[in-house]
């Protein structure tokens, strides 16, 4: 009988994590898709590449606090449970983005319009930074020993699932409300949204106990996790920074910069740029998927490798494949390299289990996590606009995730990872502090 308990509660945490991850992933793709009908509303008309621009950077203000709110939520999940923690991120997700529906334009308030909208993607970017972290833990620490690998996996996909409801419901807008009634009224409709799916999230997550490793781990709570995180787990923060990096760079780049970069620089209309952008976000799932059958059947070593050769090799012909013009060459040239990139994503996932032990597991996670994700991550919709306007090429881009994949993701996966699965996830209990490396 507690077996059946154990594998209840395993099921029921893992949809009512994932649900959760499906609502961040539809919350922070809304801003990046409907990037360009913001820059309208909320800065000075006259230029619309400065427009752009200063949203984008306002994309990336937001994640810039990402470190911050790692260190807040790794805290509180590793002292106060996972549970706890992600259900506090959900209900300011929640609330930063029924606000940016709600927000007044530049034409209304004047600077005072940019500035809330500031305000609402930094309650953005505090909630990402616990969420993900803590949902994958979460699922893991329930996991174990029941294909962690496929488990996680399942996570990663409600992700991609929520991304793709964003492109769904920006491509249904473009079709029902037409371009001048989308731009005037129609985007803030996918924001406004968000609040009733936080509602029922949150009640998922309130009716699951927190996972069985936290459980165990009274004896072992440290009071300053991420104090001991950074002297005893140095190594397990620098591989971790370097892979999520390249993860960070090549998801942003999908689905944060190349719904404007389909529209503004290829020319696709907004009915293509939806439409191709769905598919490659879909893809996204199925390499997740795949990732982690093959984290569970081979070592994390190899899929990383993969991943990150996969990735390096193929993302300049796939965007001189988008930079054709048409939409089945669009959904083409992201999808042969996106699969590779969300294999990796899945990686990532599990390699918490290796590189911290369950006392500062949360807190070591979730710094490196959103160290990384603010360097590359919030800033690959502004730096690949800079690169493509600065530099003439549509292609540069490109060149920037093929210097990363190489850079920070081979090193990453060579050194950092073990050669063998069994040494990489340990499956054990709560966890102990004589583990960690560094």
């Amino acid at each position: 009988m507690a077996v059946d308990t154990i594998g209840v509660e395993r099921r029921r945490a893992v949809a009512a994590v994932s649900a959760g991850n499906f609502m961040e992933g539809y919350d922070l793709a809304l801003y990046g898709y409907f990037a360009a009908y913001l820059a309208g509303q909320f800065f000075p008309p006259g230029d619309p590449t400065a427009a752009l621009l200063s949203t984008f950077a306002i994309y990336a203000l937001g994640l810039a606090v990402r470190p911050v709110g790692g260190v807040l939520f790794g805290h509180l999940g590793d002292r106060i449970g996972r549970r706890p923690a992600l259900i506090i991120a959900m209900l300011m997700m929640a609330v930063a983005t029924v606000g940016v529906g709600l927000l007044p334009t530049y034409h209304a308030v004047g600077l005072l319009a940019p500035l809330l909208l500031l305000v609402c993607r930094v309650l953005q970017g505090l909630s990402l930074s616990g969420e993900l972290v803590g949902a994958n833990i979460l699922i893991l620490e329930y996991a174990r020993a029941h294909g962690p690998g496929r488990s996680v996996a399942v996570n990663q996909l409600a992700g991609s699932l929520g991304v793709a409801t964003a492109a769904t419901s920006g491509l249904l807008l473009a079709q029902t409300l037409g371009k001048q009634s989308l731009a005037a009224w129609g985007w803030r409709l996918p924001f406004l949204a968000a609040g009733l799916l936080a509602v029922v999230i949150v009640y998922l997550r309130l009716r699951i106990p927190d996972s069985p490793v936290f459980r165990g781990m009274d004896l072992h709570r440290e009071r300053f996790p991420l104090g001991t995180a950074l002297r005893t787990a140095r190594r397990g923060i620098v591989v971790y920074t370097a892979w999520t990096a390249l993860i960070a760079l090549g998801g942003y780049l999908l689905f944060g910069f190349m719904p404007t970069y389909l529209a503004r620089f290829v020319g696709l209309s907004p009915t293509g740029t939806f439409g191709a952008n769905l598919v490659s976000v879909l893809a996204l799932g199925v390499g997740a998927m795949l990732g982690g059958f093959l984290v569970d059947r081979y070592s994390a070593r190899l899929v990383a490798l993969v991943s990150a050769v996969g990735v390096a090799v193929t993302v300049l012909p796939g965007f001189l494949l988008i930079n054709q013009g048409t939409v089945p060459a669009a959904i083409a040239g992201q999808v042969v390299w996106v699969l590779f990139l969300s294999m990796g994503s899945t990686v990532g996932a599990v390699l918490s289990l290796s590189q911290f032990p369950a006392p500062i597991r949360y807190a070591g996670t979730g710094f490196a996590y959103n160290v990384a994700y603010a360097l590359f991550g919030g800033t690959a919709p502004y730096v690949s606009t800079w690169l493509v306007t600065s530099t003439g090429s549509l292609l540069a881009p490109a060149f920037y995730l093929a210097f990363v994949a190489v850079a920070a993701g081979l090193p990453a996966a060579l050194f950092g990872l073990a050669p063998t699965g069994r040494r990489e996830l340990p499956l054990g209990g709560a966890g102990h502090l004589h583990r960690p490396s560094g």
